[in-house]
């Protein structure tokens, strides 16, 4: 069984979907990962990730805290 490390909870990242497409967003726990998009949108309506379809993340340099 795989056992992946995420990101600590709302934290800003970078990802990367199953077809290779990097992405902004945030990290929901339970929901999976969020996009962020560029134009001017709800974010209800924005695009959201399960976990299982992300094949890697990295914190926003610029928000990592830890």
């Amino acid at each position: 069984m795989d056992t992946r490390d995420y990101p600590a909870d709302l934290s800003n990242v970078i990802f990367t979907d199953l077809q290779g497409i990097r992405r902004r967003g945030i990290y929901k726990r339970g929901q999976g990962f969020q996009e962020i998009s560029e134009t001017e949108i709800p974010r209800e309506q924005e695009s959201f990730f399960p976990e299982n379809d992300i094949v890697k993340w990295e914190y926003e340099p610029e928000s990592q805290s830890e």
